[in-house]
């Protein structure tokens, strides 16, 4: 069974004429009989019969009509918006951590704008996760992606885990710590220590495990952007921890290096997305979302 025997069905079942029927689907009358006569084949009952002249619809046929009928206006109402969310310039807002933003998102909408060519993206870093929770309820944001430990409910919200990453810290290749291995935090604590902003996930991290070792570095520095944060580790300004996409390209140029220390079990991670449990999600929604578990 597919959409054109049953486009055919429905004009046969209005017009109760198979060579009208023809003329305006523009078939050929073997075509529509051979369609019907098919269609009444793999559902095993006839939906015509002929009294004398006349063509009418059996019981069969007057049943299988509403069925399809439904079925017809579903696939157009499908078809419908599939071309609404590709045709419309629409606005799609996402939340970000800066560091998704620089080294996520790209690919996505790399390839969002390959099937959604007209379609706007507003992206807005955003790394606090009562701003996340506040602009998602608002209406104000479509989605958010953002690092986190667990998967916990938010109210309206729904949650789904995209990846698992991982924390390292880093410093600069002239750093004694980069010497030793499997240093502890306590070993660390004369170095200066360069958080992002406060607020941010993997920063809140950090400070937990300060706070349940009773550990105080001496010197810290609060620095909101990365590539700034980056530059001053480079520099040998202090040690940082980032997740391993942030520092990949510097590690591997060189210009960074990871620190050897004891708390892997505190180095997992994971990026998340979250939208509003009530919001529409269009085919251009669910698209947004399905190459993002891809991309991540």
């Amino acid at each position: 069974m597919d959409m054109k025997q049953l486009l055919t069905f429905q004009m046969a079942s209005k017009t109760l004429n198979f060579t009208k029927t023809a003329e305006i689907l523009n078939y050929a009358q073997s075509s529509v009989t051979s369609q019907i006569k098919s269609l009444e084949g793999e559902l095993g009952v006839n939906l015509f019969e002929r009294l004398g002249n006349k063509l009418v619809l059996t019981p069969f046929g007057e049943k299988f009509q509403v069925y399809s009928n439904t079925i017809i206006s579903q696939y157009q109402s499908a078809i419908d918006e599939i071309n609404y969310d590709n045709n419309m310039t629409s606005t799609i807002v996402v939340g970000a951590t800066e560091s998704q933003c620089a080294y996520k998102l790209p690919k996505v909408l790399k390839e969002l704008k390959i099937l959604f060519p007209n379609v706007k993206v507003v992206i807005k870093p955003i790394h606090k996760h009562w701003e996340i929770q506040s602009e998602l309820q608002s209406g104000k944001m479509d989605f958010a992606f953002s690092f986190r430990i667990d998967i916990s409910e938010d109210l309206n919200l729904t949650v789904s885990r995209l990846s698992k990453g991982k924390l390292v810290l880093v410093s600069s290749p002239n750093n004694k710590a980069t010497l030793n291995k499997k240093l502890t935090l306590q070993d660390l604590i004369e170095e200066t220590l360069i958080l992002t902003e406060k607020g941010c996930s993997y920063r809140n991290l950090l400070e937990d495990m300060l706070l349940d070792y009773q550990i105080k570095f001496n010197s810290t520095y609060e620095i909101t952007n990365i590539e700034t944060l980056k530059n001053c580790v480079k520099s040998d300004l202090g040690i940082a921890l980032l997740p391993s996409e942030v520092v990949e390209a510097e590690v591997d140029k060189g210009q960074l290096k990871i620190i050897d220390w004891s708390h892997e079990e505190k180095q997992e991670i994971y990026h998340f997305i979250s939208w509003h449990k009530d919001k529409k999600l269009t085919p251009l929604l669910n698209t947004f979302i399905s190459i993002s578990k891809n991309v991540f």
